[in-house]
Order: structure tokens, then sequence, then C-alpha cells
């Protein structure tokens, strides 16, 4: 493997963490303060880069936003914490006599006592990461792109493809040119069984994103959801060659480690659908490429994305990029980093300036 990037975004797939109240979705600036009885305190807990700060800042103008680890007056005042990388345990809620509600970040590296919170009925709030919602909208994008057949269409398309020797004709809302480049196969995600390759934060958003689509939705992962939970998804349980074997769409959501290295190598593609189609926005080296070029070359798959690679950026003799019927994006599933920071910290305003307005 080369060098890791600098610019390249971390990411995880580990279970979503529970118990707390997920608060999700951009939202715009807060256009004003959040005041009840006075200026509203908020307090970190861990040293915020200037330019985050400033983000609060601007989406909070009307409050008092300070380091509450070494001023005790603001900690006592504050009516909210905001915690990505910090600490909030007990010694900091001992402190904290005003304390309605902690924001926590589940992409971040701080640690919130939730049992000590509920006993000084402190609501916790977790922001959860644009940047991993985005992953999963990549994958769904994908997904759909497969399904319909975009590439072929689009490259008939380009080519000047016409079937039938029809002439163009100006459209009205009855007559059209229904699939002029004459397309074989192209469908929709209803009642598609799509297969989830890992079910942690980016493979729950995928599964709630595809049931959108009406598809069925089958998982595989180490430790398998409660009935209740599964229930709660929309999911259900499959072994990782049942899941190949049944899915005509497979996503892999899991995490790499020496364990996982070309989880998907040439028995696992023989094991699908003749016709199915495979994505992967995880980590490159889950994948045996030569594998899955060789399963797309003998049409055995009928179409396959994939956003990461065993070598990034590609290699310029990939064979995957003369392989039919692949979507190749370079690795932009999720958003940048500084523009996911910026988002989650726009969330944290909103919640404090809906929760005290």
């Amino acid at each position: 493997m080369g060098p890791v990037h600098p610019h390249l975004v971390p990411g995880t797939s580990g279970p979503a963490r529970r118990g707390a109240r997920a608060f999700q979705g951009p939202v715009p600036l807060v256009p004003g303060g959040c005041v009840t009885g006075g200026r509203l305190a908020v307090a970190l807990v861990e040293d915020l880069p200037a330019p985050h700060r400033q983000v609060l800042a601007e989406a909070l103008p009307d409050a008092e936003i300070g380091d509450g680890r070494s001023d005790a007056d603001l900690l006592g005042r504050a009516g909210w914490i905001v915690a990505r990388d910090g600490v909030v345990d007990r010694a900091i809620l001992e402190g904290a006599r005003s304390l309605r509600g902690v924001v926590r970040f589940e992409f971040g590296e701080g640690t919130v006592d939730e049992a000590a919170c509920a006993e000084q009925g402190v609501t916790v709030h977790a922001i959860s990461s644009p940047a991993l919602a985005t992953v999963a909208e990549h994958a769904v994008m994908v997904i759909l792109m497969l399904f319909k057949r975009y590439q072929e269409a689009s490259s008939r398309l380009r080519a000047g493809v016409v079937v039938d020797g029809l002439e163009p004709q100006v459209t009205t809302q009855e007559s059209y040119a229904y699939n002029w480049v004459g397309l074989e196969r192209f469908e929709g995600l209803r009642g598609q069984t799509v297969g989830l390759v890992g079910l942690g934060a980016i493979g729950t958003e995928t599964a709630r994103l595809l049931r959108c689509f009406g598809a069925d939705i089958v998982y595989s992962k180490r430790n398998r959801l409660t009935a209740a939970e599964e229930d709660a998804a929309g999911v259900r349980f499959a072994s990782f060659d049942d899941l190949l074997r049944q899915s005509h769409c497979v996503s892999l959501h899991n995490r790499f480690v020496p364990e996982t290295e070309r989880m998907m190598s040439r028995r696992e593609f023989a094991l699908m659908r003749p016709g199915s189609f495979f994505v992967n926005t995880a980590r490159g080296r889950l994948v045996d490429e030569e594998a899955l070029v060789d399963a797309l070359e003998r049409e055995h798959l009928a179409g396959a994305a994939l956003d990461v690679f065993w070598y990034e950026p590609l290699q310029p003799d990939s064979p995957l990029l003369s392989a039919p019927n692949l979507i190749l994006t370079p690795h932009t599933g999720g958003i940048p980093l500084a523009e996911a920071q910026t988002i989650e910290l726009r969330q944290a305003a909103r919640l404090i300036s809906e929760g005290d307005g």
C-alpha cells in the first residue's frame, strides 16, 4: 500500500452507539441566540480549534462560550456542554449545577458518562456525522445506477444508438421514444434483495435509505442484532454465504482488518447470483480486485461499483479501468472532514437553540 494521504477522511463502520437521542441531518446556521432568563452559557471540555469555536460563536451569537475545565464559574452557569473529543465525567457534572443537556459527536473521540448524566437529569444528545450519512447516500446512489443500467444507457446514448430506425420528433405528453437505445434490462429497487455486509452506522443508514425504495434488506455481521433491533431496522439476518446466494446486490459496509482482507474473492463472487451486482464503499482491501474483474468479464456479475481501492490513487495500469459495467469513483463517498465538522457544530448549535428557545 502507498502512503496515507492527509486529505483522505478516516471512516468507521462500527456499531452505532446506543442510549442517546440522535439528532440527524444537516441544518442551516442558527440566525439568533437562545436566552432564557439571561445570557446562555455553553461550556466546552476540550481545546476546540479556533475555526470550530468561530462556527459555534456565529451560530450562537448571544451565547457565552468558554472552557468549562478552566472556568468554574462558566461551568456552573452552563446550560449545555459541547463535547466532541473531550470528556464529560462525574467531576465535570458535579461542577455543572445548571446543566440541562450534553451534546456529543458520534464521530468524535470524546466520552460521556451517560449514567451519571441520567442520575443528574441531564439529557445526552448524539450528533450523527454527516460524513457517515453521505457514504450511505453514495452507496444507494450507485446501487440505483446499477439497477437502472446507467453506464450502459449513457454510453449507448452518447454513441448515437437508435433502435427500430426511429427518427427524432418533438415529444408531447403522449408521444415520446421510450428506451430508444434498446436496453435489454433495467429495473427499480422495489422488491429487490439487497445484502449488506456489516451493519454499523453506515450500514444502518444505508438500510434506512433502501427501505424508502421498497427493497428487501438482508444483513450479515459478526454479532447478530436482537429480534427487536432487526424489526426496528427493517432487516433480516443471514449468514455471509447465504447473503451472497440470495442477494440481487451485495454492498460492503464492514471494517478492514487482517481477517477481512480479500473477504470477497473468487469463491465469494462465484456464490453470488448470476446477473447480480456488487458495491464497495468500505475499504479497498476487502476485495480481490482481479477476481472482481474476472466475474465482470465472464458476465457472472451484471455490474459493480467501487469507491475504494487497494491502491489510492488508482494505478494507471489497473485492470479495473477497462473492466466492463464497472462504476468507479475516487473515494468521494464521504464529504471532506472539515466540512463534516462544520455541519456537526451547526447541528449542535441548532439543537441547543431549540432546547433553549
